[in-house]
């Protein structure tokens, strides 16, 4: 078993970190009062091909591959995870788009999506289904909605109501859309499985943002830790603590692997490619919601306050987890599949 990357996406991951360190972390509270990311490093990103990096050539893509997006994805969102949404597009609805039967309707989306003149949400739709839209991007304006509902997939027509208050990533901006009475302009039959492909790439989004959020985190926790002293010792060399930071650091490294490996199936083209994915975003949510609530418990009062990017990842944390069905859409689909989806290594251990 092998986690390495290939040299391309590592020197491309390199330089999505450089980026966000030197561009993205020190101007993350300006970008989240003004509602975007400056011009000059929107120019960089789209020079990153951010949202072509996991679209084949046919649909307008540079066909990198899963991989590479969810390495650069969580590089960039260790600096300011909060520009993602509104930048990175199709983004999240990527497996819709490559789901959909009528090239033709998905390819008129990315490329309006590339361009970067219109932008594309994905819903994932239960019996309880609300018709409104309220985490959205604010910037490029929405124009599409793609429903999932099981393994029926419909492509909507969505006219914005107006901004929305936004609990996380500002920089994104938020809109609110109604789908009564918007125009559908397809409906399909996916084949049985493909919506939890389809929700697995929105979930691999996810989990790859998150990852970069978490890292961040325990980054800044561990340097004010070892930093401030309380009793005569810094706070992270006390016992409790101590423990409570290895055993964070622990979940996150697990949880990276565990991405890295499923984004490796996608590619592969592993017909259970979007199981292994939400099994991955289940643990990467419950990881970074550790280390971002540790962030705070370890800051103590100061992990409430805006002087410090804690408050914000924990925000960022809990959002991820609550997209697209949050954990009991996820859980559904992994029950569903769970006794049908082949593990490699019992088939290998199984063979004479």
């Amino acid at each position: 078993m092998s986690f390495a990357l290939a040299p391309e996406i590592e020197d491309l991951a390199a330089a999505a970190g450089r980026l966000a360190a030197r561009s993205l972390a020190p101007g993350a509270r300006r970008a989240e009062a003004e509602g975007r990311w400056p011009p000059e490093v929107v120019e960089v990103i789209h020079s990153l091909a951010l949202g072509a990096l996991d679209l084949p050539a046919v649909l307008g893509g540079v066909a990198a591959g899963a991989l590479a997006k969810v390495e650069v994805l969580e590089a960039l969102a260790a600096g300011d995870a909060g520009g993602l949404p509104a930048l990175d597009q199709p983004g999240p609805a990527v497996g819709a788009v490559l789901a959909c039967p009528d090239t033709a309707a998905a390819g008129e989306v990315a490329a309006a999506c590339l361009a970067g003149v219109a932008s594309c949400a994905l819903v994932v739709a239960d019996p309880g289904f609300s018709s409104r839209i309220e985490w959205a991007p604010g910037w490029p304006v929405l124009r599409w909605a793609w429903v999932i509902a099981g393994d029926d997939l419909a492509l909507v027509e969505v006219a914005p109501a107006g901004p929305a208050p936004a609990l996380a990533f500002h920089a994104s901006g938020s809109t609110a859309a109604s789908l009564g009475g918007a125009p559908v302009l397809g409906r399909w039959r996916l084949p049985d499985g493909a919506g939890v492909s389809v929700r697995g790439r929105a979930r691999l989004w996810a989990a790859a943002v998150s990852l970069g959020v978490g890292r961040a985190a325990l980054e800044a926790t561990i340097a004010y830790t070892t930093e401030r002293v309380v009793f005569a010792k810094p706070v992270a060399h006390h016992q409790g603590n101590a423990f409570d930071l290895a055993v964070a650091a622990t979940g996150l490294h697990g949880a990276g692997l565990l991405l890295r490996d499923a984004a490796a199936r996608v590619d592969g083209g592993d017909r259970d490619g979007g199981f292994w994915a939400t099994q991955a975003w289940l643990e990467t949510i419950d990881a970074v919601s550790r280390v971002t609530d540790l962030g705070i418990q370890l800051l103590g009062g100061h992990g409430f306050l805006v002087d410090h990017l804690a408050e914000k990842r924990f925000r960022e944390a809990r959002m991820l987890g609550l997209l697209w069905g949050g954990r009991d859409a996820a859980d559904a689909d992994v029950a569903a599949g769970s006794m049908s989806v082949e593990d490699p290594l019992f088939a290998e251990t199984a063979q004479p």
